[in-house]
């Protein structure tokens, strides 16, 4: 990753420009999902406080929830072609895989928290917790896309198979639900190293000390990186220094 300079502190880059996008992306077509989705399940009464319009708002619900839907498909197929076809994407899975050393970092987080280890572990670039979550997502994506299609076609399908999709798409929507509320936003934003809002998801920056704090093996690997490039650069322009003129 490369390092910028701000105005306060040294900066790394922790999301790329595409990673952003692809993020929003993922956030507003999963937050339309959730809001669309979950008004469906209300009662009657919630489409007549609508008064005359109920009808019509609930029929805009539903062109909302297929929109984002093919909005979340789309960005999900993305997402598999990028982590396969480009550099970026290729080191971004890489990073993601789970390794011992995740379960090393678990236990060892769990005795700092609980007092019986003075320090934290060092984490790499993706912690245990982002990689769960990572991965969480796609299964959780596997679901609700699978159900989601067979509920939109429904007249391919028995009965017997459309009461299981609409449940397994109702129970996966609402942890899905209940993990970004209460996992994502709260771990993530209200972490007290950047709260009340982790701004690496508007600019795409992480401060060197919650990199320090957080991402302490990633930081080390980058600033020997970082050292290793400016001996090369020093290196490549004494060699031009003493070519002959």
């Amino acid at each position: 990753m490369n390092s910028t300079t701000s105005k306060s502190a040294k900066t790394f880059v922790r999301l790329t420009k595409n990673q952003r996008i692809q993020h929003v992306i993922l956030f507003v077509s999963t937050g339309l999902l959730i809001l669309t989705g979950f008004m469906l399940k209300g009662e009657r009464w919630v489409i007549e406080s609508f008064g005359g319009a109920g009808d019509t708002i609930f029929w805009w619900r539903g062109i909302i929830h297929r929109a984002a839907a093919v909005a979340v498909i789309a960005v999900c197929f993305y997402h598999m072609i990028y982590i396969v076809v480009t550099k970026e994407g290729r080191s971004w899975i890489k990073d993601m895989m789970f390794r011992w050393k995740d379960a090393v970092d678990l236990f060892q987080n769990l005795a700092y928290m609980t007092g019986f280890r003075k320090e934290r572990p060092k984490m790499d670039r993706f912690t245990y917790m982002e990689k769960v979550e990572y991965f969480s997502i796609w299964f959780g994506m596997f679901i609700v896309i699978t159900t989601g299609l067979m509920m939109w076609t429904e007249y391919l399908w028995p009965k017997f198979y459309l009461d299981i999709s609409e449940a397994l798409h109702l129970g996966e929507a609402t942890l899905a639900a209940l993990a970004i509320i209460v996992g994502h936003i709260f771990t993530v934003h209200y972490n007290p190293h950047v709260y009340p809002m982790n701004k690496a998801f508007i600019d795409g920056k992480i401060s060197e000390s919650l990199m320090k704090e957080e991402h302490a093996l990633w930081y080390e690997r980058e600033i020997a990186k970082q050292k290793e490039q400016a001996s090369h650069q020093q290196n490549d322009e004494e060699s031009q220094d003493e070519q002959p003129r």
